[in-house]
Order: C-alpha cells, then sequence, then structure tokens
C-alpha cells in the first residue's frame, strides 16, 4: 500500500444536528486509493491546538468527483475546528492507513449484517456501497443512546438493501435497548455469513460473544487514540490473545474479534 501525505480542500460540510456533521473534501487521488475501513490522519495546518494530527475513518470516497467524506462528532479542539473550516481551506490527509473491510469474497446474494454504534457508523456509507457492488444482501443495525445519537442516519438512505434497524437506550428511534442486544435477537434466524461492526469497546465486547456462540465470521473496526497512524508511537495498541498487544493501526483497525482480549 502506497500512502501519501495529501493537500485537500474542503468542499462542503452537512450538519445533521449541532455537533454531527460529514465534511468532504477534494482529494483526487486518495479518493481512487482508499478502500472501506481503512483511515486517514488529518492535519490542520498553521493551527497549535490540535498539535497532532487525529485520525478519521473515511465515511465514502467518490473517485469520479475525487471526494472524501469524513464522519464527525465534536468533542474537543480538532472536531471544534472542523466545524467552522472555512469552504476552501486546505488540510492535509495522510493515508491510506490500515487495511480495509474484506468484501471481494463474497458471493451475489450471501445476507450480511452491520452492526454500528453511534457515530461508529462512520465508515459504513462507503462499505455498504462496495457491499451493493458485489451483490450482498444487506442489513443495517444502528444502535446509539437516543434518536439525537442517529441524526445522521438519513445519510444511509438508499445504501442498505433490505432493512436498517434502530435501536435506542431512551427508546426514542426504533427499538428500545442494546443494539446488540436486537442484532442478536434477529441474527439467529437470518444467517448471516459476515458481519461488519464499528463502535465502543464495550459494545463490541458483548458483539463479540453474539458472533463466537453464532459463528458468525466478523470483522470489528476497532477505535483506539492515535498519535501517529502508521505504527511509530504506539499509542493505538489493544489487548491481543496470542500476544500481549495488537497495534490497531498497523493491523488493523479492521480484526477479527477472535483475535482481541476481552
Amino acid at each position: 500500500m502506497v500512502r501519501s501525505d495529501t493537500q485537500a480542500f474542503l468542499v462542503r460540510r452537512q450538519l445533521f444536528s449541532p455537533g454531527l456533521f460529514s465534511i468532504t473534501f477534494r482529494a483526487p487521488d486518495l479518493s481512487r486509493a482508499i478502500a472501506p475501513g481503512q483511515f486517514v490522519m488529518l492535519g490542520l495546518p498553521d493551527r497549535i491546538r490540535p498539535y497532532l494530527r487525529r485520525a478519521y475513518s473515511v465515511a465514502d470516497a467518490i473517485p469520479d468527483t475525487g471526494e472524501v467524506e469524513l464522519l464527525v462528532k465534536t468533542i474537543g479542539a480538532g472536531t471544534t475546528a472542523l466545524e467552522t473550516l472555512p469552504t476552501e481551506t486546505p488540510v492535509g490527509l495522510l493515508g491510506p492507513l490500515g487495511n480495509g473491510f474484506t468484501v471481494t469474497d463474497l458471493a451475489p446474494e450471501d445476507p450480511v449484517a452491520i452492526v454500528a454504534g453511534g457515530i461508529g457508523a462512520a465508515p459504513f456509507p462507503f462499505l455498504l456501497r462496495a457491499l451493493t457492488a458485489a451483490g450482498a444482501i444487506t442489513d443495517l443495525y444502528l444502535g446509539g443512546r437516543s434518536e439525537r445519537d442517529l441524526a445522521f442516519r438519513d445519510r444511509f438512505e438508499g445504501l442498505v438493501s433490505r432493512e436498517t434497524i434502530f435501536a435506542t437506550d431512551d427508546g426514542s428511534l426504533g427499538e428500545r435497548g442494546l443494539v446488540t442486544d436486537v442484532f442478536a435477537r434477529r441474527a439467529a434466524e437470518l444467517h448471516y455469513v459476515r458481519l461488519y461492526a464499528c463502535g465502543p469497546m464495550p459494545m463490541f465486547a458483548a458483539l463479540a460473544r453474539v458472533v463466537a456462540e453464532l459463528k458468525i465470521p466478523s470483522e470489528f473496526s476497532t477505535e483506539a487514540e492515535m498519535g501517529c497512524g502508521f505504527g511509530a508511537c504506539l499509542a493505538c495498541v489493544i489487548p491481543g490473545v496470542t500476544k500481549p498487544f495488537l497495534v490497531s493501526c498497523q493491523e488493523g483497525p479492521i480484526l477479527p474479534p477472535e483475535k482481541i482480549a476481552w
């Protein structure tokens, strides 16, 4: 994989709710090189805060237009800066980084599931388009604390081939409860050949038990704090099964759950 530090320019911002938005950059070379599940390290020029680049999953990449989209939740200095970044501002996008989701071995009409917790939905518009091209049948499970956490749900319209299922802790959208429980109740009947997931580690831990019991091959997009994105700082290590630690940015971020020590 050839990575490069691309100068990209902000094209547009789409606001879903206060503090939840997507940003799209013009980055033709990157849009052609990146695969679903890979990420970029974004650097804002001429800023002291944030000093280090930040890792972002790529929500979508359109080679025909040369655009790369990121889904962002405002949390700290870096995401706040993106919320007000003027159009045509240049940024640095280092990528593509990490590995991607496995799609090419799927057969037409293979049923697959995607489970996302909140902003963990970030890499899945891109993946869903790849799954559609492969002819897979897709179900999307979106979970959050409340309806507000899933304000970006319209971004998935037209991308899911079968059904989108919502779950919220307070019952304000879809089923009340954890998205992992909703998935577990349905998965035994639907015979998925693969599951893709992204979200917080507690969600992963619960989901790992479910897919192990049902014997569903799975790929988790791990969310670990990254300082460099290419294995130099070792800030993104997570506990491993066959060795003490896995370096998420190098060995992942896409990992099978059986490799992770929950």
